[in-house]
């Protein structure tokens, strides 16, 4: 503020100089000084500026120059295109105009500005959003803000006030729709109609504001004898009018137009630096997939990630949908098993590589998409239903021929140990593939396996069919034996 308490000390002084002689230059000369004032204090809080207004009002001691000051200072914050002035101007009403204490110059701008502080005063930034009661289209009673189910806590409101036969709400409408059905942003609408035909409200609500956005929900109220008394709680004494209101019922937006609204609601919405995989996600999808045993099937996956945009996308709420089914991501990537990677492959496809329309920032690109993409690309590696390639691995192609388990590990690997001790339980015939040796005496036949299976974790384990086709992947012995048990 002391760039502040500079400008205002220059000002005083020019205000003392003019008590002498008021002439139009030195008028100019203050109006400028009173500019750069302005300019100063744009970035400081309603409260600063109610303040430094105040200190600045008092310290003209000739009644024309205090006057002119004063109605300057109003006619600047009434006026203002920056959002939450009008505030200030409210104030100033209310101090020294209402009051008697400076003249407005005549009682018709006086009665002016007490119907604008009037018509204002309960709807500014950061105020909670006043209630009132409107009636939706088959006659039911609603209480605006319209908050409902489970959402109250996450989605923001924006609240339009608009008229048919009103120009710049013909203009407004439909780019408003636009940018609900662009950026699909998962908030609720309540569009409000301020007048009082029934077929022109319902032809616009049919033709001109039918947004498709399934993240969106809209609210069509109206308020036909004018008994809720909306008008005046949120000043609504021209069309169209626009406030954004923030979960917790507060007043972030007001006097907005559809740009206005974009950036607002792009800082509201704006992901926060979120960390994929926590703890506390892995204890609950630990504790979703232990309700099917011992073993889960990709079906299982499908299940849960179904469940998940159950309770979030489907109800519009495009940020949980993101960290639910960005966690389960994170999760299944760690786990093992046929099941889980299978169902792996078709999560990826079904829930993040095919909605480009919701992981659309670099957030989400480096963080989920990202990591999809490099999954997806190991999971179509030896895809059921391929065949093996011939190889000079010892028994490799008679296996191959006549079909069996192929069992890919790594030295010192106690998963791999575990695995082999389940095959000898089970009995089963397979080949072993060391790659640890492999690499050491055939680098190139090595890379060969890794280029055509997902080698990324060992053990890995195949079965295949007669010609070296592929009939199941990510096979757990261990798994088996524990189901078996399990039945027992």
């Amino acid at each position: 503020m002391r760039k502040v308490a500079a400008i205002f000390s220059a000002l005083v002084l020019c205000a003392f100089d003019l008590v002498a002689q008021i002439d139009s230059t030195k008028l100019k000369e203050l109006d400028a000084r009173l500019e750069r004032y302005f300019s100063v204090l744009e970035a400081e809080p309603v409260q600063v500026k109610n303040h430094e207004c105040d200190a600045l009002i008092e310290a003209a001691s000739d009644n024309d120059l205090r006057q002119r000051i004063a109605l300057r200072v109003y006619d600047h914050y009434r006026k203002s295109s920056l959002m939450g002035d009008e505030a200030v101007a409210i104030h100033l009403i209310d101090k020294w105009f209402s009051s008697g204490e400076i003249s407005m110059g005549s009682d018709k701008d006086l009665l002016d500005a007490k119907l604008f502080a009037e018509f204002n005063r309960q709807s500014l930034i950061g105020m909670r959003a006043p209630q009132a009661m409107l009636y939706n289209p088959y006659g039911e009673s609603v209480t605006i803000p319209v908050i409902q189910g489970e959402a109250k806590d996450t989605r923001y409101q924006v609240l339009y006030f608009y008229d048919t036969d009103c120009a710049k709400c013909k203009l407004e409408s439909p780019m408003l729709r636009s940018l609900l059905d662009d950026k699909n942003y998962p908030v609720d609408v309540t569009a409000v109609y301020v007048g009082r035909d029934e077929d022109r409200w319902k032809l616009w609500r049919e033709s001109t504001f039918t947004v498709k956005s399934s993240a969106v929900r809209v609210f069509h109220l109206w308020d036909p004898e004018d008994s809720s008394g909306y008008q005046m709680m949120y000043g609504v004494t021209s069309t169209p009018k626009m406030f954004l209101i923030d979960p917790e019922g507060t007043i972030v937006g007001r006097g907005l137009d559809t740009d206005a609204l974009e950036r607002l609601l792009d800082i509201c919405l704006a992901p926060k630096d979120y960390v994929y995989g926590g703890k506390e996600s892995e204890e609950l999808f630990d504790k979703l997939f232990s309700v099917y045993g011992m073993t889960v099937s990709p079906a299982d996956v499908a299940e849960v990630a179904s469940l998940l945009e159950g309770h979030s996308l489907s109800r519009g709420d495009t940020i949980s949908f993101k960290r639910l089914e960005g966690d389960l991501l994170y999760y299944l990537v760690s786990k093992r098993g046929e099941g889980f990677k299978e169902g792996t492959s078709s999560f990826i496809k079904d829930y993040i590589l095919s909605r480009a329309d919701i992981w659309n920032t670099s957030d989400d690109s480096l963080k989920v998409v990202g990591m999809a993409s490099m999954m997806d690309g190991l999971l179509s590696k030896a895809p059921v239903g391929a065949r093996i390639p011939k190889t000079s691995i010892k028994g490799w192609n008679k296996m191959r021929r006549k079909g069996g388990y192929f069992f890919f590990s790594t030295e010192g690997c106690p998963v791999c140990a575990a695995e082999k001790e389940a095959a000898d339980s089970l009995n089963l015939s397979f080949l072993g593939i060391d790659m640890t040796s492999l690499e050491g005496e055939s680098p190139g036949l090595a890379r060969k396996m890794l280029d055509f299976f997902d080698l990324s974790s060992l053990p890995y384990i195949i079965e295949t069919g007669r010609r070296g086709v592929i009939k199941r992947r990510y096979i757990s012995l261990v798994e088996h034996l524990l189901f078996l048990g399990e039945k027992d």
